[in-house]
């Protein structure tokens, strides 16, 4: 345990650089953060959302799959103890993470702006149903010149609060998962590319108004508390041999 610790420690600092650089120079999200650009962080924040998160867990688990039953006995059983930890790792990390959104209503960066904007409040505004605070962000914002159509539609499909990022939980789980499961030296594109995919997803969560620097940081300490968790049990059901 110890040596997995290590081995994921500059990965844990490289996900925390972007949260605590933000604090740093004290950055909060208005929509002159909003550029060309950005649209680009909107399809890279939709791998991370429902329903293409589904197909993106999919996609994890077959390559974590073929990559770690190669030239191995019980091929099948394999498979299987590799979902069940996905599954049960992916499963813990959204269930702390709404029970801790529930505790604690803290609202989206969006929330605040339009509050502000449109001299609404918070409490007002979480006090409608899901569908009731699409419909107000839809009529808050549909002739607006500010605010392009589909960051609209993105805020519509996720009105509820902010504390912790469950993008960043989803990304980052993966990504220590790869880290702990994966041989680096064997797999090092693979691993820097989903390192470099839950940045990304990070940045994407800030850019869209989404959520705050302390949103990403407990979510990071989450996903590698799971993961961690999780490489106990593929150690000990012989996933792997480290």
């Amino acid at each position: 345990m110890r040596f997995v610790i290590k081995k994921t420690i500059a990965t844990l600092a490289i996900f925390l650089v972007v949260p605590l650089f933000i604090i740093a120079i004290n950055w909060h999200w208005l929509p002159d953060s909003l550029d060309n650009k950005t649209e680009y962080f909107f399809w890279i924040t939709e791998t991370a959302s429902y329903p293409w998160a589904i197909i993106t867990s999919i996609i994890f688990f077959i390559l974590f799959c073929a990559l770690l039953t190669k030239r191995s006995d019980h091929v099948l059983k394999k498979i299987t103890l590799i979902w069940v930890i996905l599954v049960s790792v992916l499963l813990s990390g959204q269930i702390i993470k709404s029970i801790i959104k529930s505790q604690t209503a803290e609202p989206r960066p969006y929330v605040l702006w339009m509050t502000k904007e449109f001299n609404i409040s918070d409490q007002y505004f979480y006090s409608l149903s899901k569908p009731e605070r699409a419909e107000k962000i839809h009529q808050l914002l549909k002739d607006s010149t500010v605010i392009p159509r589909w960051l609209s539609k993105h805020w519509q499909n996720e009105t509820g609060y902010s504390f912790p990022s469950g993008h960043t939980l989803f990304s980052t789980t993966f990504a220590f998962l790869a880290i702990m499961l994966l041989s680096f030296r064997r797999h090092y594109f693979v691993i820097t590319s989903v390192i470099l995919w839950a940045v990304l997803i990070e940045l994407s969560r800030l850019l869209l108004g989404m959520h705050s620097p302390k949103d990403l940081i407990l979510a990071i300490i989450i996903a590698w508390c799971i993961s961690l968790i999780g490489y106990v049990y593929a150690r000990k059901w012989h996933i792997v041999d480290k």
